[in-house]
């Protein structure tokens, strides 16, 4: 018996190439060949401009003007599913505030299932699961101006996990948040892929957020991107606090900002990698 594809999304050989208005090339990832897992978090750190979100857009169907190949497994782990009208291939959760202020909490994720195929009592019923998973079960009739920047947040993730898409996109996802709660939404996003075990590609300048949140962080070069290094997390805890004092924590973090920094010209010397460690430099 052929063993099970465990793989959501497949990337290969993906070279993605912008042209100016006056005709010049500007290449901005080159021969990326990845692999998502499903039920897995991939973090993608790199130096500014090295192509990050040009992946994510790729995937999101943002941009279909590439070269190279994108193969979706949308069926079950056992291969017999079929694609189904009742979830997205991938739902997007962007940096910016993206709830509509004049609807509730409610059908702000109400709204995000307007294209599928799901009936009114399936919908509900959703939204209701997604709202407690999210930490905001009491306030599905507030306004977002009623909400803090985190709990806005929290209704984005909301309307896409809604959704059940096959892979979950997350573009700078916290980046707006200030730093506690950044770390409130970490462990809170940790809480909730142990739950639904979500398949989930995860897009962040910071570094420690990435070793925090993601099974497996993937460092892209300086433009054109392209793979650079993968790490494996490899952690017994579910608790960012107890994470963030293993000494495997602050060994990786500093690893990774010396790739980044050795790809942008920066040389880190002994000191400033133990600021590293700490998530200073």
């Amino acid at each position: 018996m052929k063993p099970p594809d465990t793989t959501a999304v497949r990337i290969e050989d993906l070279t993605k190439v912008f042209l100016s208005r006056g005709g010049t090339a500007l290449q901005a990832l080159q021969n990326i060949n990845l692999e998502v897992r499903r039920g897995e978090v991939v973090a993608i750190i790199g130096p500014s401009g090295c192509g990050k979100s040009s992946l994510l857009r790729i995937l999101a169907g943002l941009d279909k003007v590439y070269e190279g190949n994108v193969h979706w497994n949308v069926a079950g782990a056992d291969g017999a599913e079929k694609p189904r009208r009742d979830r997205l291939t991938s739902a997007t959760v962007f940096q910016s505030d993206s709830t509509l202020p004049w609807l509730t909490v409610q059908s702000n994720v109400h709204i995000g299932l307007s294209k599928l195929r799901v009936d009114r009592k399936e919908a509900d019923a959703r939204v209701s699961e997604v709202l407690r998973l999210v930490g905001l079960a009491d306030f599905p009739r507030a306004y977002p101006h009623e909400l803090s920047g985190g709990m806005r947040q929290r209704v984005a993730i909301a309307r896409a996990l809604a959704t059940r898409p096959h892979l979950l996109l997350m573009d700078e996802p916290l980046a707006a948040l200030d730093a506690q709660t950044r770390i409130v939404m970490q462990q809170e996003l940790l809480n909730i892929w142990r739950q639904t075990h979500s398949t989930v590609f995860y897009v962040t300048h910071d570094i420690e957020e990435a070793v925090t949140v993601a099974d497996r962080v993937v460092v892209l070069s300086a433009r054109p991107g392209h793979v650079r290094v993968v790490r494996e997390i490899a952690t017994s805890t579910s608790s960012v606090t107890d994470l963030r004092r293993e000494a495997e924590f602050g060994d990786l973090v500093a690893e990774l900002w010396k790739v980044i920094a050795g790809e942008v010209g920066v040389s880190l010397s002994d000191e400033n990698s133990e600021q590293a460690k700490a998530g200073v430099v």
